[in-house]
């Protein structure tokens, strides 16, 4: 049975991650509004593009640690589980300590082999080597987080780590409202790392609560520091996708033009927060169930579930994406067009956007699909799926960048995303021997027209509010909550009047735990 106080710790640890989003708006539209669509923010956002990049290295790190930490308690006890903490901490510090140093020393190398647009201007250069050193000293903070919280999720301990990107949120929001104007960029840099550490600060008093502390332990041959490592490699490749596409696409838009790195980043933090908010979650979600039935090897029902969450998925991300497509250009106005970036990039940004879109789609389907794959101990299909797809990605920005700009990139990662998520599909439809296909299909033609629906009304609404009440942001603001109202009743009359049973099943299972939570 489901006990109330579950329900009350993961509507806690929900809203915990709803305001480190929305504080991450707030920063994004101070980031915009002090720095505008530039050469510094793309030297800023290059930057920290590439320390994103080397956190799948702390994901893929604390997603390993969790499951051989986890047994380690189980099998021996909290006591003698600490030493192995240790010897993690250790190893994993001294690593990310030579890899920090090495990519400080080499930065020039780095910013003249991925962002060769930089050395056009000797300035523009010489602060993008500067920025990129500076922000390197996030990368030792981040790998001993990645630790840390992996030991507090072995012991069920969820608000930490839930908390950690509000407060990094503050430090940001506070850096910006205040010291800007004296410190500029290279201050930001310095807040940027600042900001890393307290993600890792958070988490110390419960770390040391649950009884854990440091000791110099420092055993390389240890096997199960070796397991780790191991099963590192193929997470962190396809896990990293996203982030290793963006990298990509960062380097061909610095040459394009001045701002186009943050046109880019700007339109992906749009189009990723509803895949953040709804798609990160319903995979969380999911993956215990299918890990769950693949061990007992009821792989009738885990067909159904993985169906049953696919179809979820689609039902959500679908209308998600419609609306931000056609809601572009008011949600950059609202959320980015002030000070110094002017209605120009917001333009870009919404033009970078449309064709970005699509991924989210993919993206969030191909989240469940390696999750199944996982659940049934295969990280190689989805780890060569994700090579398939950087590479085509580059062949696609050759080809579209010349002509399309920023929005060929945005194309380009679409266009990628959904072969490699198609070709997954394919294969784990043929690995599980069919997973009901037809029925997805069904199920998403019944969205997509209920989608469409939605969007013919919600077209017509937001061009009656630009006409009525301009584009500005009074506009803007207007037409997003007179589409949220509208958009959404016609969504949701249309998919009650198609019967997508999803719909219906989330609904009860809503209505379900809001019952046992209650009389729990």
């Amino acid at each position: 049975m489901i006990k109330g106080g579950f329900i009350k710790n993961s509507i806690f640890v929900m809203i915990l991650i709803i305001a480190g989003k929305i504080l991450a708006l707030v920063r994004d539209a101070l980031i915009a509004a002090n720095f505008g669509a530039t050469s510094v923010t793309d030297i800023y956002n290059f930057a920290l593009g590439v320390v994103y990049l080397l956190t799948t290295i702390s994901y893929g790190l604390t997603t390993t640690f969790i499951p051989v930490h986890s047994e380690l308690v189980v099998k021996n006890g909290r006591e003698n589980s600490r030493d192995f903490v240790s010897n993690v901490l250790s190893v994993t510090s001294v690593a990310v300590l030579i890899l920090s140093i090495v990519m400080m020393i080499f930065s020039n190398t780095i910013i003249d082999v991925f962002a060769p647009g930089f050395k056009s201007d000797i300035s523009i250069y010489g602060n993008s080597v500067l920025i990129l050193r500076i922000m390197l000293g996030s990368l030792i903070f981040i790998s001993l987080q990645s630790v840390i919280t992996g030991v507090l999720q072995v012991h069920k301990q969820f608000f930490e780590p839930a908390a950690m990107a509000a407060a990094a949120n503050v430090v940001y929001i506070f850096y910006l409202l205040f010291l800007t104007k004296d410190y500029g960029i290279k201050g930001f840099a310095v807040a940027t790392v600042i900001a890393f550490l307290m993600q890792l600060l958070i988490n110390l008093p419960k770390y040391f609560r649950l009884g854990y502390g440091y000791k110099p332990v420092f055993d390389i041959r240890d096997q199960r520091l070796k397991s780790i490592f191991m099963l590192m490699v193929p997470v962190i490749i396809s896990t990293s996708l996203i982030q290793l596409t963006m990298f990509i696409n960062r380097s061909f838009a610095t040459t394009i033009f001045s701002g186009a790195v943050t046109v880019l980043d700007f339109s992906n933090k749009i189009n990723t927060l509803a895949y953040e908010v709804f798609a990160i979650g319903i995979a969380m979600i999911i993956y215990p169930t299918l890990s769950e039935l693949a061990a007992k090897g009821n792989m009738d029902d885990y067909r159904k579930a993985l169906g049953k969450s696919l179809n979820t998925i689609l039902l959500i991300m679908v209308p998600a994406a419609f609306a931000i497509a056609i809601l572009r250009l008011p949600l950059v106005t609202i959320i980015f067009e002030r000070g110094a970036f002017t209605h120009q990039a917001a333009l870009a940004t919404a033009s970078a956007l449309l064709f970005f879109c699509p991924a989210m789609i993919a993206y969030s389907v191909r989240d469940i699909l390696n999750k199944a794959y996982y659940s049934i101990k295969d990280t190689r299909t989805p780890m060569v799926n994700s090579f398939a797809a950087i590479i085509l990605n580059i062949v696609l920005n050759i080809l579209l960048m010349g002509k399309m700009g920023v929005s060929g990139l945005t194309l380009a990662t679409s266009v990628s995303a959904f072969a490699a998520t198609l070709l997954m599909l394919g294969s784990i439809n043929r690995k599980l021997g069919g997973v009901d296909l037809a029925d997805t299909a069904r199920t998403t033609v019944k969205i997509v027209v209920s989608a469409s629906a939605m969007a013919i009304s919600i077209y017509a609404i937001n061009s009656f509010c630009i006409t009525a009440f301009g584009a500005g942001l009074s506009g803007s603001i207007i037409s997003i909550l007179l589409n949220f109202v509208a958009g959404t009743a016609v969504y949701f009359t249309g998919i009650y009047l198609l019967k997508v049973d999803e719909f219906n099943w989330l609904i009860e299972s809503m209505k379900g735990k809001i019952k046992r939570g209650g009389t729990a």
